[in-house]
């Protein structure tokens, strides 16, 4: 695996830590869970219709986003690590038609238990990335920052019952 030179360090990796008014199992469920994954799994106006996890270390993750325009955007994964409800490690990727990775990243996600609330400690790690990956390494930062927006909508509405 190797990073293509024309990828500035500045997209190479990515820190978001957030705190969610929920408690740390509720936090856990919402990113291992496949309907929850589903509900906030994507940047603003995409959806996520597909959502298949295989919730072990080693098991497949396989997603596909929906943009406003109706495109797909399918992507592939596996868990490496999960250490319920502490941490939880993957790694994704967009493969290519002739086969090829366009990037793949690893996440290591943190759930860090303060009082009633969770926060949460988010890596992305790029682990591999062709040079024409920059434009969607670009929004990497945007797009999961709209998706851990929707996270916290969600765990609010699901801490209210609704």
């Amino acid at each position: 695996m190797s990073i293509a030179a024309n990828i500035p360090e500045a997209l190479r990796q990515l820190n978001i830590v957030r705190t969610f008014e929920a408690p740390r199992a509720l936090v856990w469920k919402m990113w291992t869970d496949p309907a929850h994954v589903g509900v906030w799994f994507a940047p603003e106006h995409f959806t996520t219709p597909v959502v298949r996890m295989d919730v072990r270390p080693g098991g497949a993750i396989h997603m596909v986003m929906r943009g406003p325009d109706g495109s797909d955007h399918p992507f592939d994964g596996e868990f490496i690590a999960l250490d319920e409800p502490e941490r939880l490690v993957m790694r994704t990727w967009i493969t290519l038609p002739d086969g090829g990775i366009w990037f793949a990243v690893e996440q290591t996600v943190r759930f860090e238990e303060d009082g009633d609330r969770t926060v949460m400690r988010f890596q992305a790690v790029v682990v591999e990335a062709r040079e024409d990956a920059v434009g969607p390494l670009s929004g990497m930062e945007t797009g999961w920052s709209q998706s851990f927006d929707k996270l916290e909508r969600h765990i609010g509405g699901e801490a209210a019952g609704t």
